[in-house]
């Protein structure tokens, strides 16, 4: 296998994340009923995405220099780079919008500062409203906001697991988080309820929700995922694949594939299963850790859906932060034909046309923005790009 085929697997899958949680916002607003609420169940399916690929990337990227590099050199060449890619763009937006908003409506913004620096998402509450709602068209930077919460979490990581080298500890490591991940939903959903209002007693609504999915603390189970499919994808580079395990790996891609396709149906059907909300949701979550564990190994290691490295796809994936920052607000120029509620086909040609306006939109922003503004922090700063793992090429 080669490392070119390998980048651009990776790539392609940021593509298809970001085109995942945009499908999933745009549902709602392009179509109702049921096709389009079952759609909608798919963002949350793209977040999760998100966030075991961001720990499959740092690792790859980093983890080598934190162990063997002087640790000071390391933490700033990451805490540069890092900042190079998500601030600038995220910068531009919030500065973009909250201007907007000030002076179309008078908007005063207390929460500013945490949006401003990445850590709405940390804290639950401001004044009764949840924090990452108290400007409404930035919630989705919550994400963001998770992803720093990582990235200072990531070189303790690096630390702690540096002298792991067996295979077998990596898969225990990996099942051993799973479980803990398991036992946490259920503590969560079993007593955060009564936690929150001892400790929050202003956030009176949505407490579970920020709990649950907007807060950084349930989430980093997902992101250890991660880190540990790369090692497990670092440990297996290193030997040819047996025929053996090829058919073993192409079984669990394909499983992991089919269980994927069913976590938004049973998201769906969640609220008219009253008796089942909890199982579904453990359900779902530990779907999605796992499966999407399985299918990075398998889509970098294995060449399985090689069609992720095509040249359209990777353009996606070189501009996919853009395409999560920028899509809320351009869903409504797909909003062709007539119709409030159209048809599965009409349905599914806005939702294209919005994937496809959303990476126009975003491949220029890139060019114009996120690009020249990564290059000249790193040149200004004296320090190098990542190795050759994230600058993908297409093939």
């Amino acid at each position: 296998m080669s490392d070119q085929r390998f980048i651009g697997s990776l790539t392609g899958l940021r593509f298809v994340a970001a085109a995942t949680v945009a499908v999933g916002h745009g549902a709602p607003s392009l179509g109702q009923g049921r096709p389009a609420e079952l759609i909608a169940q798919v963002s949350s399916i793209g977040m999760t995405m998100f966030f075991v690929l961001s720990g499959f990337v740092l690792w790859l990227n980093y983890a080598g220099r934190f162990h063997a590099e002087p640790v000071a050199g390391a933490i700033r060449e990451f805490a540069i780079a890092r900042f190079a890619r998500l601030y600038p763009m995220y910068a531009v937006l919030v500065a973009a919008i909250v201007t907007y908003l000030m002076l179309a409506r008078g908007l005063s913004a207390p929460s500013l500062g945490f949006i401003l620096t990445m850590t709405q998402a940390w804290f639950p509450v401001q004044n009764g409203t949840m924090l990452v709602a108290v400007v409404p068209p930035l919630q989705h930077l919550w994400s963001i906001s998770v992803e720093l919460f990582f990235y200072l979490l990531f070189p303790f990581v690096c630390f702690l697991l540096a002298g792991v080298v067996r295979l077998s500890t990596m898969i225990w490591l990996a099942a051993a988080n799973i479980l803990a991940f398991a036992l946490t939903i259920a503590a969560f959903f079993t007593y955060g309820d009564a936690m929150l209002r001892a400790l929050v007693p202003s956030l009176q609504h949505n407490g579970m929700q920020w709990l649950t999915y907007y807060a950084p603390y349930l989430h980093v189970a997902q992101f250890l995922a991660g880190c540990f499919a790369a090692m497990i994808y670092q440990n297996r580079a290193r030997t040819d694949p047996a025929p053996t395990e090829r058919r073993c790996v192409t079984v669990l891609f394909w499983l992991s594939l089919a269980g994927l396709a069913c976590a938004p149906a049973l998201l769906f059907m969640q609220p008219h299963l009253p008796d089942w909300p909890f199982a579904i949701e453990l359900s779902v979550r530990l779907i999605e850790i796992t499966a999407f564990s399985i299918v990075f190994v398998a889509t970098s290691r294995y060449g399985h859906a090689r069609w992720l490295s095509s040249r359209a796809i990777i353009i996606g994936g070189e501009c996919s932060y853009s395409i999560y920052l920028l899509h809320p607000f351009l869903i409504r120029l797909a909003m062709i034909g007539k119709p409030d509620q159209p048809g599965v086909l009409e349905l599914a040609l806005r939702l294209s046309l919005f994937v496809a306006i959303t990476t126009a939109v975003a491949w220029i922003t890139y060019m114009v923005v996120e690009a020249p503004s990564r290059a000249w922090i790193r040149r200004s700063l004296g320090t190098r790009a990542p190795r050759e793992v994230i600058q993908a090429k297409a093939s």
